[in-house]
């Protein structure tokens, strides 16, 4: 419940909206109990053929008797009690004495007597104070009572209807604009985490709980704000006139609350549990639809369309599974919440109905009203009853369903709160500019050790949300004791059979991951010590997959340097090799949408804007991870022409196993099981690496 609080947190900057959302569920509860008190008038005086007027005599006689009749009956116990009263009315009698019984009992019934005849006296004294005002400006004819009642009851209802749309209405907007806010926050912080947190947990979850999970959260503050406060007021109102009617028979009715309460407690922590792994299967299945959609070209030539179908049907089939017990939970409260409240509705008929038609006030020695009540009263302490019963099963139902929400927060809080293992120091290091070389001392890394030091700071944050992954003891390293250095200037290719550690050896460079063991600096400055904005400044990454974004060919080249003028965006894309398809075969020209992920245009067109994009940026330091790997042998001639006229005065890595990009190489590093296993030149290599000589094996000599 905590994290859903601090969504609610959020909204507290919208205090117009919130004042608003507040003051129409005070006036709709206001409108729903007073639109109830016309039962008393209507059975007191219309349905008895009288008019207010006549009804208001009839009472003020009857209150005047009552007082006559109790002031009887208080002189004749006091005369029975005789010298057993002290001056100040108050009992002398011994326990042990034969009448103590009787006496006490007279007693009681004598205090009584007075308490309603002050009570009687108070009621005439107001309705003498009010008799000018009813006789001047109430209805002449019983028919005329019930119109002008039935008049206010409708002008009652229209304002409550006003009332019930405005409050609904502001209580759905501060609900999403506190999923506005939640929204940002989340997707700042998300896209601050850790490039392996992704490469760990997937797309997947974070989209489940950008999407899902927020669309629950958004339902939970609009109940939060919306019924949440309207139902207690409408319930307040309900119960506030029943009391003014019996606050001792209202007690009566609330010996079963604690039990429905405790159920309802029960199923709801319940629920949460099972709502918390229906949210986690919908984010298996959000993965499984992923997955299948991006590789649906091969599903489809290898004919695997059933066998998806079947995966899908699984994760579907646990999916149904998680969401029936939800249902199954949700659904007990409303049959038990309104069983326990018939059974209240029924207790309480019973006693008001033997109250009214003996005409007593206590139920043996209890205390049910301070007066006998009428027959009106009955009915309009059911009618308060009943008005109350519609907002209590709805409290009920707003307690399970405000789990999903309570829940979602817990999920979209665990984003919030994770402590980034790639974070700056307090005060880090500028870099003016990269000018003399990158090195690693003794660097070693493994995923293992990472993936435990994330649980561990993630256990510290989310102990109640996240169990990490145990330990693991002898971690696999991915890197070991690495040691090189790459001048500025230098063109280094890095080479190695899969899984000898080349891309994680790279990815230390734009610090995505930092070593476990070892440094890694740029001149002479350990990287960690770098400010990540001046570190990544100096950087241009052009990856395995060209990674494109759903907008221009223009808008995708300056990505980055917004600041760039459109002749250096075609001077760019020149210098790409790009220009002359850009020109000659999209149809829009640097105007022509690429699509979503670069989707409407080849491998070889997305590869050479990715370029493009790079020779914008004008990074001293350049990236290249298997850039070729996924385009034909002609679209890799122009990318390696483009690089040629870029590459100097500059330093660049190349991840790669195509030989051709090797001729852009001053040396070549060849990784073997996480280590350097040789450095050299091409010439080095080709005479003295039987791995390296393999490379070339089917293909004519680099030269």
């Amino acid at each position: 419940m905590k994290n859903f609080w601090r969504a609610v947190r959020l909204t507290f900057k919208y205090k117009v909206t919130i004042v608003a959302t507040v003051l129409s569920a005070l006036f709709l509860a206001f409108f729903w109990g007073a639109n109830i008190t016309a039962v008393l008038p209507l059975v007191e005086v219309s349905f008895q053929g009288e008019t207010v007027g006549q009804y208001w005599e009839r009472q003020l006689a009857a209150k005047r008797d009552k007082i006559d009749e109790l002031r009887a009956a208080a002189d004749s116990l006091r005369a029975e009690l005789g010298d057993r009263l002290d001056d100040r009315g108050s009992l002398i009698l011994e326990k042990n004495a034969p009448s103590y019984s009787e006496q006490k009992q007279a007693f009681r019934r004598l205090r009584e007597a007075e308490n309603q005849r002050e009570f009687y006296e108070k009621s005439v004294a107001w309705f003498e104070k009010l008799t000018p005002w009813v006789e001047k400006y109430t209805p002449k004819s019983p028919f005329g009572t019930v119109v002008i009642l039935m008049a206010l009851v409708m002008a009652g209802t229209v304002v409550k209807s006003i009332f019930t749309f405005c409050h609904a209405y502001y209580s759905t907007k501060i609900g999403l604009l506190g999923v506005y806010e939640l929204r940002e926050l989340f997707f700042r912080r998300a896209i601050e985490l850790e490039v392996d947190y992704y490469s760990q947990r997937g797309v997947a979850d974070t989209m489940s709980r950008f999407t899902n999970d927020m669309g629950a959260l958004s339902g939970g503050i609009t109940i939060f704000y919306g019924k949440l406060i309207r139902e207690p007021l409408k319930l307040a109102a309900c119960l506030t006139g029943a009391l003014l009617v019996s606050w001792q028979l209202l007690i009566a009715t609330f010996v079963f609350v604690p039990i429905t309460g405790w159920i309802i407690f029960a199923l709801a922590r319940k629920l949460k549990k099972v709502v918390r792994n229906s949210m986690q299967e919908m984010v298996s299945m959000y993965a499984r639809i992923g997955e299948t959609f991006r590789s649906i070209r091969i599903v489809k030539v290898f004919n695997q369309e059933k066998r998806e179908e079947e995966r899908f049907r699984q994760t579907n089939d646990a999916n149904y599974r998680r969401a029936m017990k939800t249902t199954k939970y949700g659904s007990l409260v409303s049959p038990i919440t309104e069983t326990l409240g018939i059974t209240i509705l029924i207790t309480t008929i019973l006693l008001g109905a033997w109250l009214a038609i003996s005409g007593e006030t206590h139920i043996g020695p209890l205390p049910m009203a301070s007066h006998p009540l009428t027959l009106g009263e009955i009915i309009l302490f059911y009618g308060f009853l009943i008005g109350a019963a519609d907002p209590a099963r709805r409290l009920s139902d707003i307690f399970v369903n405000l789990q999903s929400g309570v829940t979602a927060a817990d999920r979209v809080y665990e984003i919030i709160d994770r402590q980034n293992t790639i974070r700056e120091i307090a005060r880090p290091k500028p870099l003016e500019r990269f000018r003399e070389k990158i090195t690693f001392e003794n660097v070693s890394f493994s995923y293992d050790v990472e993936s435990n030091r994330i649980a561990e700071e993630v256990r510290k944050t989310e102990k109640d949300h996240y169990h990490p992954p145990k330990l693991i003891e002898n971690p696999r390293y991915v890197l070991r004791d690495i040691n090189l250095e790459i001048p500025f200037g230098e063109t280094l290719a890095i080479i190695g059979p899969s899984g000898s550690g080349k891309s994680t050896l790279m990815s230390l460079i734009p610090r995505f991951i930092d070593p476990v063991e070892g440094r890694a600096a740029i001149d002479g400055i350990p990287i960690g010590e770098l400010s990540l904005f001046d570190l990544r400044k100096e950087i241009g990454l052009i990856s395995q997959t060209p990674i494109l974004f759903d907008g221009t060919v223009e808008e995708n080249i300056r990505y980055g340097t917004e600041g760039k003028s459109f002749d250096d965006v075609v001077d760019a894309a020149k210098r790409a090799f790009a220009h002359d398809f850009i020109t000659g075969e999209l149809a829009h020209g640097y105007d022509t949408q690429v699509g979503q992920g670069g989707s409407l245009l080849s491998g070889g067109q997305m590869q050479r804007i990715s370029i493009a994009r790079a020779i914008l940026k004008n990074p001293r330091i350049l990236l290249l991870d298997e850039a070729t790997s996924q385009i034909d042998m002609q679209s890799e001639q122009l990318f390696h022409n483009a690089l040629r006229g870029f590459i100097g005065n500059r330093t660049t890595v190349i991840v790669t196993h195509r030989t051709g990009a090797l001729t852009l190489a001053d040396r070549i590093v060849i990784m073997s099981e996480g280590k350097i296993d040789r450095i050299g030149t091409h010439r080095e290599l080709i005479k003295d690496s039987a791995y390296y000589q393999g490379l070339f094996s089917a293909e004519s000599p680099v030269g």
